[in-house]
């Protein structure tokens, strides 16, 4: 069977789907049924009590007028919520709904590509939320697949795999990105710089929501393009730039017209509003950009240190052992690793910074367990994030089989970067 692979964009208000099929060289995105120039598809769902099933995106806004049903709206706000729906004595949370929603899509679109398999799947979101951050692992297991298969990015990093996956010519120097939404403007920009032979981008973000609000669409759009202009024109000389995306739904070609000279002027400059959906795309069909290579990305919400710990030899020499490895977005860092204590109750845990290799220690004493034979104290260690700049070491007594049981105490310390 052949293979396919999908990365989803979901955001407040819409959803995004592309694909890439194993013949093809590039992702395609899925359009609206009844307008194929844009591919934002509603995240509304309706319920029809004829038929008993679920609608959702554009089917919805045809067959809410053709049937008896219910329509739920503004799913995405309302995660987290106490409210609940109830539709035929049935009771859903959003959660509930948002799954419903995502796995309809997706199985709408399998359905009309029999002849493949879903390989893997990427989902980028607009803001890390833990509740979706649950139902997205929900999904994971509906769809059957594994853990290597699946994965949950940053627009940041979604909008860095789409740039990486783009003619190298077009990232000779700096890269930036206006996203213009609805809740105003904001400014992305990837930089690299060397390290020896390591290569380091640093994507950084600026908020420009007061500068450039959304309702300014719908005022004096001349004035918008002239304030658009200077501000554009200052970020361009900040440094040098190669290329310049434009995307949100607040970019069309009705309104940018002195700005466009602005950015045009020795860069190249591409509008669409499917960035960060193809680069959840080229992530579930490649993996990775960074991955095996000798590149680090730092983003805003990414944790730069990997954590470890300090393993001897019989020579007596120390190296490192990672169990979780930075680079990536704090949520999806993580790592368990298990330990065999020698004559000693003490762990070195090791923070090595991906960029500079410079390292933190910290000595962690363990308490309280029985006195047992040398390499006979099994421990498991495990990393917990909370944000990208704090967390916790988990240790467990695992106990050593029916010569040891485990005693379950457990050890929690603390960190901060």
């Amino acid at each position: 069977m052949k293979e396919i692979f999908l990365g989803l964009d979901l955001c407040k208000k819409n959803i995004q789907i592309s694909y890439f099929r194993e013949d093809k060289q590039e992702p395609e995105s899925i359009c609206q049924e009844n307008n194929t120039e844009t591919y934002q598809m509603p995240n509304v769902m309706f319920y029809s009590e004829k038929e008993r099933k679920w609608y959702v995106g554009n089917q919805v806004s045809q067959v809410r007028f053709e049937q008896e049903g219910t329509v739920i709206e503004d799913i995405v706000e309302n995660i987290g919520s106490s409210e609940h729906v109830v539709i035929k004595e049935q009771d859903y949370t959003y959660e509930d709904l948002l799954f419903i929603l995502l796995k309809t899509h997706i199985e709408e679109f399998l359905k009309k590509s029999e002849e493949y398999e879903l390989r893997a799947l990427t989902i980028a979101l607009e803001t890390y939320q833990p509740q979706v951050y649950q139902v997205l692992g929900r999904l994971r297991e509906e769809l059957g697949l594994p853990k290597e298969s699946f994965y949950i990015m940053s627009h940041q990093n979604a909008f860095f795999q789409y740039v990486m996956n783009q003619d190298e010519k077009l990232r000779n120097n700096s890269v930036a990105m206006f996203e213009y939404g609805t809740e105003g403007m904001e400014y992305y920009r990837i930089d690299k710089k060397h390290q020896g032979n390591t290569k380091i981008f640093y994507l950084q973000h600026q908020d420009m929501k007061e500068e450039i609000t959304y309702g300014m669409l719908f005022e004096d759009i001349e004035k918008l393009d002239q304030l658009f202009a200077d501000l554009a024109r200052a970020k361009m000389k900040e440094t040098y730039i190669s290329t310049v995306y434009l995307t949100g739904p607040g970019f069309n070609d009705q309104w940018i017209e002195e700005s466009t000279k602005v950015l045009c002027d020795g860069k190249r400059v591409f509008m669409g509003q499917n960035i960060y959906t193809k680069g959840a795309c080229y992530h579930a069909r490649f993996g990775a950009y960074e991955t095996g290579k000798d590149c680090i990305l730092c983003t805003e919400g990414s944790m730069p240190f990997d954590i470890g710990i300090y393993i001897g030899d019989m020579e007596g020499r120390t190296q490192f052992y990672p169990i979780a490895l930075g680079g990536r977005e704090w949520y999806n860092m993580k790592g368990k690793v298990t330990l065999f204590l020698d004559d000693t109750n003490r762990i070195d845990i090791v923070y090595r910074d991906k960029v500079t290799k410079e390292t933190q220690k910290e000595i962690i004493e363990v308490h309280g367990l029985p006195k047992r034979a040398p390499k006979t104290t099994k421990l498991s260690l495990e990393v917990e994030l909370f944000d990208e700049k704090t967390g916790a070491i988990v240790i467990r007594d695992v106990g050593f089989g029916k010569i040891y049981p485990t005693t379950n105490k457990i050890y929690r310390k603390e960190f901060s970067i």
